[in-house]
């Protein structure tokens, strides 16, 4: 009687250990996901100010001048630049000041406003040197 007892037990310590061991598993698995959650939600919400930014940058009024010329939203804390290029074409970036995450417009300067060229919008910097990119590397203040 008490060999049926013994096995009944080793079986049932069995089944803690095996969902234990399985909770666990699912936890670690969980943490995981809120991570990617939680990286996710970031990156859309920080899409979603630069794209922001973007169209705030279209409506600004933007004087001639070379090099990058920056301008700031200071409620919403957008950043919006400008690079202005030969032949009627500039490039126009927006972001959230507090994300590295920058979107990119080709805009043809008309009377100091900004018209959107047809297929213009990119999500990475179109301009061959990296350091080109970098609007205060460029020499514009704020």
């Amino acid at each position: 009687m008490s060999q049926h007892g013994n096995s009944t037990l080793g079986m049932v310590l069995m089944l803690l250990l095996l969902g234990s061991l399985t909770l666990h598993a699912t936890r670690t698995q969980l943490s995981q996901g809120m991570v990617l959650v939680a990286d996710t939600q970031k990156h859309h919400k920080d899409f979603a100010q630069a794209q922001a930014a973007l169209q705030w940058g279209l409506m600004q009024s933007w004087p001639e001048a070379s090099g990058w010329q920056c301008q700031q939203q200071p409620i919403h804390q957008w950043l919006s630049c400008l690079l202005q290029m030969e032949e009627g074409n500039a490039l126009l970036s927006g972001q959230d000041e507090k994300s590295e995450l920058r979107l990119w417009q080709w805009v043809s300067p008309r009377n100091q406003r900004l018209h959107p060229q047809a297929h213009g919008w990119i999500d990475y910097c179109p301009l061959s040197k990296p350091e080109h990119c970098q609007p205060q590397a460029g020499g514009a203040g704020l």
